[in-house]
């Protein structure tokens, strides 16, 4: 299902009339919640929030009552998308960690068997302006200064 726009609203339209009438059968009254919405329609709750005004009309031409107290489902939302986005973060600095140290091993075994890797390590404008706005070596973290270069060995 990917609709947009007034196809959607229509959409969940039918899907909140339908999810009513199913109450209806059971003989138990309904009370709209965003939650159950969101799970039966197959949207997410952005989605219904969305369109909650539409939504409401609805509820309200049916006398449906609804609930208003999502409790603190926002916040929550907005902890677990950090707690994933700091996961992706320790992920992403980890695999750097690791490239830089395969990176460095690589270089000194070729300087361990005399071979120049001039050609190797290339200083692009851009690792050069990395360095000078960080003051670090994007290789291996030292302190950079400024007649300093990283790897050729003059100071």
């Amino acid at each position: 299902m990917n609709y947009r726009g007034e196809r959607l609203k229509e959409y969940l339209k039918l899907k909140l009339l339908e999810l009513i009438g199913n109450y209806c059968g059971r003989a138990e009254e309904y009370t709209y919640s965003q939650k159950e919405f969101s799970i039966y329609a197959g949207v997410s709750r952005e989605t219904v929030r969305k369109y909650q005004f539409e939504i409401d009309i609805v509820l309200k031409s049916s006398a449906v009552p609804k609930r208003t107290f999502d409790k603190d489902a926002k916040c929550r939302n907005l902890q677990e998308k950090n707690l994933k986005l700091q996961g992706d973060l320790v992920k992403a600095e980890a695999m750097y960690v690791a490239m830089r140290d395969q990176y460095i091993g690589i270089i000194k075994a070729l300087l361990s068997h005399s071979i120049d890797i001039h050609t190797l390590v290339v200083r692009t404008p851009y690792t050069l302006k990395a360095e000078q706005v960080y003051r670090e070596c994007i290789l291996c973290n030292s302190v950079v200064g400024d007649e300093q270069t990283v790897l050729t060995g003059s100071s």
